[in-house]
């Protein structure tokens, strides 16, 4: 779940970056339309897909591999495979959409002042550092807060349709977890399920109260 965060919240702030620095405004509508695509495909269907594309006996995947002179993977059946699998899922249905906020931030940021540093020849890099990514620092503080609230409740949904037991040990989420033990167990146990799932709704306050805590004293942006 972690791991899911680390790996995922930056690239939308990276995507809108690279957004602003195309001069082209044809060719930047494209782009942005085509990476906005995927959050709007079925979790259904994108899991599908990645399962036609992993597949040992047909997938795409499988036969560049053999074409290299390689043993085809059963990817979704090795639990050291199903972490990536699912961040690089993750991260291409979610990337484009999200960073639609941040890219509406970079157009509030004034004009003027890149203006005046193009004046005092600053570098691209420069003019990044020094006037966007402060210029949307308080929104990436707030969506920060937001974002570590749902660490716990990661896509389980997405989880579901590709993992299977051989996988549980890396692919399971408290999510997945709960549903196995409380509703598709032979004895179900659902004063179990309840329990984690209070404790999973307290550890989230907790961790929006600390990431809010911590975000009004470095950036004086919060929620609350």
């Amino acid at each position: 779940m972690f791991i899911v965060f680390i790996f995922t919240f930056p690239l939308p702030i990276i995507l809108a970056l690279l957004f602003n620095e195309l001069r082209s405004k044809k060719f930047k509508t494209f782009v942005q339309t085509i990476s906005y695509m995927p959050h709007f495909i079925s979790s259904v269907v994108v899991a599908g897909i990645v399962v036609t594309m992993l597949s040992p006996s047909a997938g795409i995947v499988n036969q560049i591999i053999e074409k290299l002179g390689f043993e085809k993977i059963y990817f979704l059946a090795k639990p050291q495979y199903f972490r990536t699998i699912y961040i690089t899922m993750n991260a291409w249905t979610s990337i484009g959409f999200s960073s639609i906020i941040y890219t509406s931030a970079i157009c509030a940021i004034d004009e003027t002042l890149y203006e005046a540093v193009m004046i005092d020849s600053a570098t691209r890099f420069q003019r990044i550092w020094h006037i966007t990514i402060p210029g949307i620092i308080s929104t990436v503080a707030i969506m920060l807060i937001t974002k570590v609230g749902n660490i716990l409740t990661v896509g389980a949904d997405t989880i579901i349709l590709l993992y299977q037991p051989i996988t549980y040990e890396t692919a399971d989420v408290i999510a997945t977890y709960n549903l196995r033990v409380g509703l598709q167990s032979a004895n179900p146990q659902y004063s179990s399920t309840t329990a984690i799932g209070l404790l999973n709704s307290v550890i989230s306050l907790l961790l929006v109260m600390g990431a809010n805590y911590v975000s009004k004293k470095t950036t004086e942006s919060s929620l609350f």
